[in-house]
């Protein structure tokens, strides 16, 4: 014991294709087959027979290649292959539900009670995709909405062709199982599924009755009381796997605490007569021990795998005493600690820190350098630690290495993950080559003994030696692993795309102040009450994508993914656009003639190419294409060469598929719309076509007013000034001041606050005089005059 502890302490100073098919026919004789799948020279190289582990000094050398050796076409084509696993969840998830129990069940027609795991699991595979439109055909995700009842004359089994699966029902479902409150696999996994599952509240609520009431304080109460313990030291009641599923419930409950609470919501957004008795306290200090005893064992086991003392070390509880100490940390950090005695403010020592970034490496490093060449790891320490065979099938009683990745996967940044492409490249190998598909009988003739059914198609875990039918639980959580792997990867090409191109990233997180201080501008004729541009931008772009389901990330309805912006030079076409992005807190990149001309003139059409497969890779970006005209000329001008209507026809193509992707919202700024060809500029490539004018009047008056503010005079005389400024615009509003650009603008609205800084009144005269001076030079004069007039009426919404 003194040893590891010694051990422990030391290390943290230091560290500051093919799958079997299997048909099941009577009387019980199977037939398999084997069915080819996805494979590549990656698979046919890392993958051995043996399944031996890799040995921890050549996978360190390799993870710290794979970094470089993952081009964008390896990642796209990982992607790609996640992908096609992520269109099959729907009908591979569908096929284990029961619909007369409104749950998911481990085996289809085995059991008459309900599978809270594999439930569980199932809920978190849905809500474990970037979107849920992949299952709004199969999947009633309204909670809100209580499902239609079942006709009369459906089976009991067999729900109709037209009836989706009720999420509202299976919550319900859940919450009346015949659960035990002293299982503690079940009890936090419960716990965690329906709070995620129902984020709005609309089940767990101040509606429930009194038995949902009370059975959601039961699940609270076990949770909270199987804390991790002090006095227990290494030896803790719990399995380091059981334990996260503690820590994950409890933050859970702490994160969707609202900001503010009453007398009637409290802790995870719950009604208090849902609650325990000092339920949110004693949360805050379960969660502070799972952070002390998660550091100790993450240590430990890095002590234990450093010394090379292999017979005490533990791939599977290093996964989890990590994951415990992540989710523990980032929810207790930002806290001023714990107060132990009222009055005296919080005690030394129990304020919690962010995770550790050279332990989480440390530890990710040692868990893939842990992995067998076949793609999985050892099965480690059981799930629950006293675990009988009585009743259980004893594969059960140790983890699935999907629900370990899929874990990691969701609680580490992708960038944690890139160094391990290759280790996810041999899950991901495995997962492809163990689908298995058992077809269920469901009516056999006897004249002529052949047997009718429908094959059930997924997973089973490998620690179930003697079950090779897919199954409920372990199907949901290989999925939720994939589709989490798609996101982690997703999320590697997007940085890499926009490193490449020189975008600029705004973390996800709203900036308000530039979007603000942008001057609005008409988008027609203002004597015609016009809508402004701002407004515009804001009920199309950035309402329906900010204003979004969080579970489904889906943008509402009506919400435009590209737009033409066109109108004179300097009208702040470029701002616009980059102040969105900040609005919306989303990334913004600028393409623009140099991207295209990258490889010489002779190669721009593989460069469009090249280019838009890699925007197409951009998730949550502002992308704006300025004054690429040439790459888009009208086919019909005279005299315009072959070689310029081709690269308008692969514009076409790489435009309308950028625009079917709606991964991100795009913006093509022009000075020339009349020089675009035709099918370009057409509904379908860009949802809207906006004119980008001058500011309009009232951006005019918010320009003086800004300019008056540093100017020492009183507030009647400013007052004063910005009226007559105001009458004076109104008067020669359609001469030559609504022609003025941005910059002319400012330096009329300075030169007129300059007037009143001298202590002078700014007259109609004054004004007058500047604005003759100015409009000798201004930008929007003779042609362009006559073409900004001409492109008033052309914005279409």
């Amino acid at each position: 014991m003194k040893v590891s502890m010694c051990l422990t302490a030391t290390l943290c100073a230091l560290l500051g294709c093919t799958f079997t098919t299997a048909f099941f026919l009577p009387p019980g004789q199977r037939i398999a087959l084997q069915l080819p799948t996805i494979s590549d020279t990656r698979t046919a190289l890392s993958i051995s027979s043996n399944g031996n582990r890799i040995s921890h000094h050549a996978n360190a050398n390799l993870s710290s290649s794979d970094a470089s050796r993952y081009s964008f076409e390896e990642m796209k084509s990982m992607e790609t292959r996640l992908e096609n696993l992520q269109r099959e969840a729907p009908e591979l998830l569908c096929g284990f539900y029961e619909s007369h129990l409104k749950s998911f069940s481990v085996r289809p027609g085995a059991v008459t009670s309900i599978s809270v795991t594999s439930t569980c699991f199932a809920l978190q595979a849905i809500y474990s995709t970037p979107d849920c439109s992949i299952f709004s055909s199969v999947v009633d995700l309204n909670l809100k909405r209580l499902p239609s009842l079942p006709s009369p004359t459906t089976s009991p089994v067999t729900p109709a062709k037209d009836e989706r699966i009720p999420v509202r029902s299976v919550v319900k479902a859940l919450l009346r199982a015949n659960w035990r409150k002293d299982d503690m696999f079940q009890v936090p996994l419960l716990l965690y599924t329906v709070l995620k599952a129902d984020g709005e509240r609309e089940v767990l609520n101040q509606d429930m009755d009194e038995e949902f009431c009370h059975r959601v304080k039961e699940l609270i109460s076990a949770t909270i009381d199987s804390r991790p313990r002090r006095r227990n030291g290494i030896n803790q009641y719990y399995s380091d796997y059981i334990q996260y599923l503690i820590t994950d419930a409890l933050t859970t409950l702490v994160e969707s605490t609202p900001d503010s609470i009453d007398n009637e919501i409290g802790l995870g957004g719950l009604p208090l007569a849902a609650l325990p008795e000092r339920a949110a306290s004693n949360t805050l200090l379960a969660l502070t021990r799972c952070v002390e005893v998660s550091y100790n064992e993450l240590c430990r086991q890095l002590a234990f795998r450093t010394a090379g003392d292999m017979t005490n070390f533990d791939v599977i509880r290093l996964a989890y005493s990590l994951l415990t100490y992540v989710k523990a940390s980032n929810a207790m950090a930002g806290t001023a600690g714990r107060e132990v005695k009222k009055g005296e403010g919080p005690e030394p020592g129990t304020v919690v820190s962010l995770p550790n970034k050279r332990l989480v490496k440390a530890a990710l490093d040692a868990f893939f350098d842990e992995q067998h060449l076949d793609g999985t790891w050892d099965k480690g320490q059981p799930i629950y630690k006293s675990f009988r065979k009585a009743g259980r099938d004893v594969g059960n009683a140790f983890v699935f290495v999907a629900d370990t990745v899929g874990s990691l996967l969701g609680a580490l940044p992708a960038e944690d993950f890139r160094p391990h492409l290759e280790g996810l490249h041999r899950l991901l190998s495995w997962i492809e080559q163990h689908q298995t598909v058992e077809f269920i009988s469901d009516y056999c003739d006897s004249d002529t003994q052949q047997c009718y059914g429908k094959p059930l198609r997924g997973w089973a875990s490998p620690h179930l030696t003697s079950q090779t039918s897919p199954l409920g639980w372990s199907t949901a959580q290989v999925l939720r692993c994939t589709m989490r792997m798609r996101k982690v990867v997703q999320r590697l090409l997007h940085i890499d795309v926009l490193e490449e191109f020189g975008g600029i990233t705004n973390k996800g997180v709203p900036n308000l102040a530039s979007w603000d201080r942008l001057l609005d501008t008409d988008l027609g004729d203002p004597k015609d009450n016009s809508r402004t541009l701002k407004d515009v931008l804001n009920e199309r772009m950035i309402r329906p994508f900010v204003e979004i389901d969080e579970r489904c990330n889906l943008p509402r309805f009506g919400a435009a993914y590209s737009s033409i912006l066109f109108g004179p030079p300097g009208t702040a076409k470029s701002t616009i656009c980059e102040a969105l992005a900040q609005r919306m807190g989303w990334d913004f990149v600028v393409i623009d003639t140099a991207s295209f001309l990258a490889d010489g003139l002779t190669n721009v059409a593989s460069r469009i190419r090249y280019v838009f497969a890699r925007l197409q890779s951009l998730q949550d970006c502002v992308i704006l294409f300025d004054e690429i005209e040439e790459f888009c000329l009208d086919r019909e001008s005279p005299g315009l060469g072959m070689e310029s209507r081709m690269l308008t026809t692969a514009m076409l193509t790489a435009i309308n598929d950028l625009r079917r992707a709606k991964k991100s919202i795009f913006f093509l700024a022009t000075n020339r719309l009349r020089a675009f060809d035709s099918a370009i500029i057409r509904p379908g490539r860009f949802d809207m076509q906006l004119f980008v004018g001058t500011p309009n009047l009232s951006a005019r008056i918010i320009l003086f007013r800004t300019q008056l503010a540093s100017v020492p005079v009183a507030q009647d005389v400013k007052d004063t000034a910005e009226k007559s400024f105001c009458s004076f615009l109104s008067s020669v509003w359609e001469e030559d001041i609504m022609f003025f650009n941005y910059l002319e603008s400012l330096q009329f609205a300075s030169a007129c606050a300059d007037v009143v800084a001298k202590g002078n009144e700014l007259t109609k005269d004054t004004m007058a005089t500047i604005l003759k001076s100015q409009a000798v030079v201004m930008t929007v004069r003779g042609a362009v005059r006559d073409e900004y007039v001409a492109s008033m009426g052309l914005s279409r919404l």
